[in-house]
């Protein structure tokens, strides 16, 4: 029989307080009425309650769903009714609660280091999933082939568009790795929200995603920059003083012209630390060279490694597994978008810890952060609702403290690491060490032919 205990409140009062920041509950629970089916009776959780739970079993070092719900909400249910419930909810909920929930979090003012020339940087990547081996999901997701074999886990796409400053979410798109990551990218660019500058790499810089990211904009004041293939052609219209230049290219979209694309292309060449040469090509439609010059787009181009940044926390801190836990292609897709969620409820810690201790959000660790606030979590549900407002301001500060002395990170400096593989499938050399060398490096603008 379902029970409520005193944890129940405290720990809601904790954890609930984060998620109602990115979603009140109200909505959150309009959504569920919408998508949910109707139950026969009253149900032990809500829709809304399965939506909670589920995100914060994300936040968990350890533990079933079923024990993590209980702690959050006080209601004891199997981890095969849990299952069952979540059988019932489309992913459709999801897709609403995220686009919901998913807002800009940096602010010019607090976070200048979030934005450049006034545009907030977002970068936007895609990533992929192993699930587990169930009959449910070989049946609808085949193994993609490698080669050597067939890969040993089926696999789900996830495309995000993140705030780079912050890591913070805010857009995302899943699906089958069958969905190229371009075509699950088309659902995000009209999500962004506007004065944003989009660093892409060299898979979205393409005169067809490019088109296609502009029309969805419809005029809207947006801004790319995407490093392209050295091998697209253009037509020069005119060169500009610090070596850039506006150039024209055809679009073509399923193989039939659509229009000409008008971009400025910035072109770089340097060394790094260690001495190794590279080259680079930009688009841009940040047109006017005064304003931004040539090299300062260049240079501001290495910010997209912060998305990597992002999937790494997000595998590896907040996941932890390489292969999602879900048995279903419905559930692993509810799951992917409940570690979104998740993401953007660190953010916000984290954003609100960087302010305190003075620092800009990236000096604060996100590891750290999650470690802290989960104990914090814990601390007050152990309590129960037995503290007093004094004793939560002294736990506060404790808090606190733990992240002044553990989760201040030092300045980075500028390095740089060969580009290798473990197992290298072309001409790239093996990885057997990874050296990285310190130094800033070296940037020329090449004017086009």
């Amino acid at each position: 029989m379902a029970h409520a205990t005193p944890r129940r409140q405290v720990t809601k009062s904790a954890f609930g307080a984060q998620l109602a920041r990115l979603l009140p509950r109200r909505q959150l629970a309009a959504i569920c009425a919408r998508h949910a089916p109707v139950p026969r009776t009253a149900p032990q959780l809500s829709a809304a309650q399965l939506v909670e739970g589920l995100v914060y079993h994300q936040l968990q070092p350890a533990g079933p769903l079923g024990q993590h719900a209980a702690e959050l909400h006080g209601v004891k249910l199997s981890e095969s009714a849990h299952a069952q419930r979540r059988q019932g909810l489309p992913f459709a909920l999801f897709e609403e609660v995220m686009t919901a929930a998913l807002r800009p979090l940096a602010d010019a003012t607090r976070q200048p280091e979030c934005f450049f020339h006034g545009w907030r940087v977002v970068g936007l990547d895609g990533t992929e999933w192993s699930v587990t081996n169930t009959p449910a999901i070989l049946a609808q997701l085949p193994k993609a082939a490698t080669r050597r074999f067939r890969a040993a886990f089926a696999k789900l796409r996830l495309v995000t568009a993140v705030e780079l400053g912050v890591h913070h979410p805010l857009a995302a798109a899943v699906g089958p790795v069958a969905r190229g990551e371009q075509t699950l990218a088309a659902e995000l660019w009209a999500k962004l929200p506007d004065h944003t500058l989009v660093i892409l790499d060299r898979l979205f810089g393409s005169p067809a995603t490019l088109w296609q990211a502009l029309a969805a904009w419809q005029g809207r004041p947006m801004a790319f920059l995407a490093r392209v293939k050295a091998n697209l052609k253009v037509a020069v219209i005119g060169r500009l003083a610090d070596g850039s230049a506006i150039v024209e290219v055809p679009v073509s979209l399923a193989r039939r012209p659509v229009g000409t694309l008008r971009v400025r292309e910035v072109r770089a060449a340097g060394t790094t630390a260690d001495g190794r040469k590279f080259s680079l090509r930009f688009w841009t439609n940040l047109l006017d060279p005064t304003a931004v010059p040539a090299e300062t787009l260049a240079r501001h181009y290495v910010e997209r490694w912060e998305q990597e940044l992002y999937y790494r926390e997000l595998k590896l801190d907040v996941r932890g597994s390489g292969v999602l836990a879900s048995h279903t292609v419905e559930t692993a897709l509810q799951e992917l978008a409940a570690l979104v969620l998740a993401t953007a409820v660190v953010a916000q810690v984290r954003v609100a810890a960087a302010e305190g201790l003075g620092v800009p959000p990236r000096r604060v660790s996100f590891l750290k952060v999650l470690l802290a606030t989960h104990q914090l979590w814990q601390s007050f549900a152990w309590a129960g609702g037995s503290l007093t407002p004094a004793q939560h301001r002294r736990i506060f500060a404790h808090y606190r403290q733990r992240l002044l002395a553990t989760a201040l990170l030092p300045e980075r400096r500028p390095r740089s690491c060969p580009r290798v593989l473990r197992q290298p499938a072309s001409a790239w050399p093996r990885k057997l060490l990874q050296p990285s060398h310190h130094g800033r490096a070296v940037l020329l603008i090449v004017p086009l032919p």
